[in-house]
């Protein structure tokens, strides 16, 4: 799929460009009622707010279709984010109980925010069917060194699952789970307004089970290797890997009554001409050990021109986009960011 009027000539990342399409749009509304945590989704603010689309495979449509749905709701106001998910499961199965077990070695549900879409400091929080909670920051992607801060708490959150069959019972057929949480804003250090947009993603884990002796087991291969997960997300990565904040879909916050169109922001165009030069640039510099000097000087984006300037500091680099208002920037630990120019 063709996404924009310009043509770079040289190495384009996988990780960049295997995406199907451009991130997707979740239209979040603003909501003056209270909301009871409890797994039902019961309050009138929920019937108006909107379903997600299904989740797909991680890497996208061309990949296996998911055997199970998943989608989900939100809504916000000026104190939380809220949040409620529907997963159809045949097998309700969790085994981790304690807070910050490394909770994707179960089945669980993930939600991922870069509030400020900077590809830095960004959060995640994973949670199974027994409501247990894994919650960290990265200060980095892991591609970037990271580091994990695994003693990063989202102060305040509340969660709770509703369960439509019996958990942990080999001998029935279940049929759904339910998660309902509550994201107090100022753990993410950063008060929306309407129509601002945070990147965002989530991420379903999802292993083949069996029942043997009656008890569920990981389906093992018939060399006796674990099978791997699978990778359910709402907008796509294009890799198998959700540490690519640059991938992730954005959150519109939209006024109570929708009155605003839900829109990716005006830059999500240059920004992601700047990872595709960003991914080129890595590449040559790992590959070389310098950086790359002769790149494009120019690019025009839906009829707008954009300056481009290569700034190289020893083994390090960065990379500009100016038009006449703005300055975007990306450095090689991947961290965006824009300038006035004014």
């Amino acid at each position: 799929m063709k996404l924009f009027t310009f043509l770079i000539v040289g190495f384009y990342c996988a990780q960049s460009l295997a995406q199907s399409s451009l991130p997707k749009v979740y239209n979040c509304l603003q909501i003056n009622q209270d909301i009871t945590i409890d797994g039902q989704a019961i309050e009138s603010a929920w019937e108006i707010a909107n379903w997600s689309e299904k989740f797909i495979d991680i890497e996208g449509e061309k990949s296996v279709k998911p055997y199970y749905s998943t989608k989900f709701k939100m809504l916000w106001d000026t104190s939380n984010l809220y949040l409620f998910a529907v997963l159809e499961e045949e097998h309700l199965w969790a085994t981790l109980k304690n807070h910050d077990d490394i909770i994707y070695r179960d089945n669980d549900f993930e939600v991922f925010i870069d509030p400020d879409s900077d590809n830095h400091n960004y959060m995640e929080i994973e949670v199974n069917l027994f409501n247990t909670i894994l919650d960290l920051m990265l200060i980095k992607p892991y591609r970037n060194g990271g580091p994990l801060i695994m003693d990063w708490t989202a102060n305040g959150m509340q969660s709770s699952i509703s369960t439509y069959g019996t958990l942990n019972n080999p001998n029935d057929l279940d049929s759904l789970w339910c998660i309902e949480m509550a994201l107090p804003l100022k753990v993410f250090g950063n008060v929306p307004a309407v129509e601002n947009s945070w990147r965002i993603n989530f991420s379903r884990v999802q292993y083949d089970m069996e029942i043997v002796s009656n008890e569920y087991e990981k389906v093992k291969n018939i060399a006796g290797v674990q099978l791997p997960e699978h990778n359910w997300v709402w907008s796509p990565q294009g890799i198998i890997n959700m540490h690519y904040p640059e991938n992730w879909g954005y959150l519109f916050f939209n006024d109570s009554v929708g009155s605003k169109t839900a829109k990716r922001p005006s830059d999500a165009a240059i920004r992601i001409a700047l990872h595709e030069l960003y991914y080129k640039q890595t590449h040559y510099l790992e590959k070389n050990g310098v950086p790359k000097e002769d790149i494009a000087t120019e690019i025009t984006l839906d009829s707008k021109l954009y300056k481009i300037e290569l700034i190289i500091k020893e083994d390090d680099f960065e990379i500009c986009a100016t038009d006449t208002e703005w300055t975007w920037h990306i450095q090689r630990d991947s961290k965006i960011w824009k300038t006035s120019n004014q």
